[in-house]
């Protein structure tokens, strides 16, 4: 009787558990996990079904989805591998990255029990489900473009594996945020992983550290021209000191656009100091 009683508890538990929220995980394989995605949330459009394993994501296009050769999901944090119908290597697949959505669109029929095989380079989390970035042992963190938080009216995060960027970056009032903890107080090195294209350079920024609501730091960045906006250089752009340990948002905003986008970002690296810093070398 106790073993039935704690059998249906963990029943109740799991139903409960798969009730609310965008998924419901089944942990098997270590390192891996199954999760239905919840496809009657808005940001899907045209999908049946979407089931998640590892790093790879299944897609079952509904009627409409297969009547308007294409299909809608919310955008993942993660970067795209490849993108096919499972058993029809011919039907070519092209993903539209948009602001808060991605678009697979096809432009032959799709079988009626077609599939969408949608492969990774990591666990593709939504944006919902995303962890604060936290530093590795050495004191160093990589802010990576897939886990941006992108705000504003056309900046969106690109996740083909040429681009991998937070780009699309045409309008001085949109925004790219990180979310992060710092363990450690002192001075922090800040560079960026940045793409610009030929005569498009000079546009100016600010990456803002922000804890509860209030800006502590801030420090200027100017995008360097790089001949083209996926050719990603590394370009320093300061430093940092954080006093007071604990959660922050990384912003960064353009506060000058000179030419037609602000630039490509693929990451940022902030990397803890061993020794203070003096604001002379700035």
């Amino acid at each position: 009787m106790v073993l039935k009683t704690m059998i249906l508890a963990g029943l109740l538990a799991g139903c409960a558990y798969c009730s609310h929220g965008y998924a419901h995980e089944k942990h098997g394989i270590p390192g891996t996990f199954v999760a239905s995605l919840d496809t009657t949330q808005p940001e899907f459009t045209g999908v049946a079904s979407a089931v998640r394993k590892g790093q790879q994501i299944q897609l079952v296009p509904s009627e409409i989805g297969r009547t308007q050769q294409q299909l809608r999901t919310p955008r993942f944090c993660a970067a795209l591998a490849s993108v096919e119908c499972i058993g029809r290597p011919d039907i070519k697949v092209k993903v539209h990255p948009e602001p808060t959505q991605w678009r697979f669109q096809w432009d032959v029929g799709f079988p009626k029990n077609g599939e969408l095989l949608v492969t990774f380079d990591s666990t593709p989390l939504l944006l919902s489900e995303q962890q604060r970035n936290e530093a590795a042992s050495d004191g160093s963190m990589l802010l990576r473009a897939c886990e941006a938080d992108t705000r504003g009216e056309k900046l969106r995060y690109e996740p083909q594996p040429y681009k991998n960027t937070v780009g699309f970056w045409t309008e001085q009032g949109d925004s790219a945020a990180w979310k992060c903890h710092f363990q450690e107080s002192g001075w922090y090195s800040v560079g960026l992983l940045q793409g610009c294209g030929k005569g498009q350079g000079g546009s100016e920024g600010r990456i803002v550290f922000v804890k509860e609501g209030e800006e502590i730091e801030t420090v200027a960045c100017v995008v360097k021209e790089t001949g083209h906006f996926q050719n990603f250089e590394w370009v320093h752009s300061g430093h940092v000191l954080i006093d007071v340990v604990g959660d922050y948002t990384v912003t960064i905003q353009p506060t000058q656009i000179k030419q037609k986008a602000f630039g490509d970002i693929r990451a940022v690296s902030i990397v803890r100091q061993q020794k203070q810093i003096s604001t002379d070398e700035e």
